[in-house]
Formats: C-alpha cells, structure tokens, sequence
C-alpha cells in the first residue's frame, strides 16, 4: 500500500509540474510584442485628449518588460474633471501597435506632469488620431466662433493692467507649449486695442470663458488672445 501511494503521489507531483511548465510557456508565448512604434504625424490640433478612466498610463506599452503603472485609471477619470490645469489636457505624439491588434498612444500632459502610454483601441490612429477609444477622448480644447461686428467696430482697452494680465498666442491651457505672448501688459497699459476674433474654451474649462483676438495698430507684438473680461470700451489713465 505504501509503495503504491508512493507511486500515485510521484505521478501527481509530474503531472503537476508538465501542468505548470505548459502554463508558463503559455504566458510567455503570449507576451506582447510591439510592431510598431512610430511618431504621429497628423495635426497638432487634432491629437489633444481627455482621460476616460477606462485604462491606465503606463511608462512603457503594457506587456513589454518593465512596464509600470504611471497613473491608475481612476486618478486619470478624476483628472479629466480637473478645472482647468496644465495637467487636464493630453497631447499624442507616438503610437505603437502590438501583435494582437490593438494600439497604444504615447501622450505627455500640457504641463509635462504626465507622460506615457495608454490603450486607445483597434483602430489606428496615425491615419485619423481623433479616432481613439478606451483611454482616450479626443476632444476640442478651443472653439472660435462669430465675432459680432458691434465687437468688432469697438475700441477697447485693457481693464485692470498689471503683470498678471497677458496676450497669448493661444488662450491658457488650451495647445501643448503654447501660450503667453508678453510677460506684461503694463508698457501698452494707454493703447486701444481692436477685436479681430472670439472664441470660447471647452470641455467647461474656466466656465467656458470667452477670448478676444486683440490687434494693437501702436504696438503689434501685443496682438494676441486675451479673455473678454479683461477688456473694457472706458479709457483709462495708468502711470507706471
């Protein structure tokens, strides 16, 4: 008896290890392989995103060896409710398909907090990179609009100059690395300035604010975006 328990329990002990060595070599024949991974070559303006929350941000695409976790899924959901920070907005700039279909965006965050690769789907962005799903939104981050010729045909000035008030070239937050046109309004405080273009943010970002494209006939370097609240019709007298 003890010789054929003996027996039994050695083929158990085989059996279980062909199980577990047949498993591994499963898993290992089912890592990720990445094809390719090549820059995306569409318009700027068409590779800005918001998180969803359905997948992660990874350092390297899932699967490949030393890939971690940057951001969870969740956080990233949160932050995409973020008012209007540096780190709401995504930009894509690589992408990477693997061998079983899918494809992966390399993104980096407008204020570079963030930077990583997150799933978008089946389908390749590199021919259309607003066709993204899963981790990915794509989504409109400004929105010009009609400018009202009443707006158009009035003279006006900067409300409350000082240092914090600024043109930009493109409204805050809004593109990657573009924003802030001067450091200061206060050497133009007296100028009148004419309104060329208006436009909102979206996404609810700083209430949907709306901009005004400003042209300064005295002082061209101060043409640029400025928000509509920091504009007024009444001249005033600033010394500095």
């Amino acid at each position: 008896m003890k010789l054929h328990l003996s027996h039994y329990f050695s083929a158990l002990i085989i059996t279980i290890s062909l199980v577990t060595v047949t498993a591994f070599s499963k898993s290992a024949d089912a890592a990720t392989t990445v094809l390719t991974d090549e820059p995306l070559q569409t318009d700027a303006n068409t590779r800005n995103y918001l998180p969803t929350g359905a997948n992660a941000l990874y350092s390297k695409v899932p699967g490949q060896s030393g890939a971690k976790v940057l951001a969870k899924a969740t956080d990233l959901k949160t932050l995409a409710t973020t008012a209007d920070q540096g780190q709401t907005y995504f930009r894509g700039y690589r992408v990477a398909q693997t061998n079983d279909g899918n494809f992966y965006l390399k993104v980096v965050s407008f204020n570079k907090t963030y930077r990583g690769w997150i799933y978008v789907g089946t389908t390749n962005p590199a021919d259309d990179s607003t066709q993204v799903s899963n981790g990915l939104k794509s989504v409109q981050t400004f929105k010009e609009g009609t400018l009202d010729p009443n707006v158009a045909n009035t003279t006006y000035y900067f409300s409350t100059p000082k240092s914090s008030t600024l043109t930009v070239t493109q409204p805050d937050w809004t593109q990657y690395k573009v924003g802030r046109n001067l450091s200061a309004t206060t050497s133009y405080v007296n100028d009148s300035l004419n309104v060329t273009k208006v436009g909102t943010k979206q996404n609810n970002r700083d209430n949907n604010a709306t901009y005004y494209y400003v042209q300064d006939a005295a002082n061209p370097q101060v043409n640029g975006w400025i928000k509509a609240s920091e504009l007024t019709t009444v001249k005033q007298t600033y010394n500095y």
